[in-house]
């Protein structure tokens, strides 16, 4: 199957008059450890029990090997490391203690012969049409007032579906909700989970 892509609009000509654009693949599918277990059971003597268990180990010890500040190198796949950062701005380095220093990321780097198997592939725009479509306040306020009315929280997910937005306008949207006072974070920062504020919409009715 070629790579399918489709065009979306720079976040940063947002309300300009300068459009700009760029290429982003656009993919519905989600492959997980089961299917590639299948998969590498049919193109080997292994059984899909034995691949997985070889999937978990290697796993298990990526993040050992990682944990331990060691590079680890997958042959034809990619090159992994730990990224770090600090919790506070550093401005003078011998002021700083460990337990300021935290974990951020993985990074990854593609072996040449992924990237070189990539380059070959066949690449076609996406015939469907996946982009963010133009919200007015109106719409967003009725999306909302639905979905509410059956649900007590929302995340960012829900909204996505439900708005036809990609991940990153869905976000822009609900944090300016939650700027104007018309939604609520009651989770995580990282993992927010939305509720109405100051009356706005229509929570679900108690039981």
């Amino acid at each position: 199957m070629p790579i399918e892509y489709e065009f979306y609009r720079n976040p940063n000509s947002q309300g300009t008059n300068k459009k700009r654009y760029h290429a982003r693949v656009i993919s519905g599918n989600r492959i997980s450890s089961d299917r590639l277990a299948k998969e590498i059971q049919q193109e080997s003597s292994l059984t899909i029990a034995d691949v997985k268990a070889v999937l978990i180990t290697l796993g298990d010890k990526l993040a050992k090997h990682l944990g331990e500040g060691s590079k680890v190198h997958l042959e034809g796949i990619g090159y992994f490391q730990v990224n770090l950062q600090c919790k506070e701005e550093v401005r003078t380095p011998h002021a700083v203690r460990s337990e300021n220093v935290e974990f951020k990321s993985v990074s990854y780097r593609a072996d040449n012969e992924l990237k070189k198997h990539l380059r070959q592939q066949k690449i076609l725009r996406s015939k469907n049409k996946p982009h963010s479509m133009p919200m007015t306040e109106e719409e967003v306020d009725r999306i909302l007032t639905e979905h509410f009315a059956t649900h007590e929280t929302l995340t960012r997910r829900q909204f996505q579906f439900h708005g036809m937005q990609v991940k990153s306008t869905a976000h822009r949207i609900l944090k300016k909700l939650v700027e104007d006072g018309k939604l609520k974070n009651v989770a995580t920062r990282q993992n927010p989970v939305y509720m109405p504020d100051n009356g706005h919409y229509s929570p679900v009715a108690e039981k």
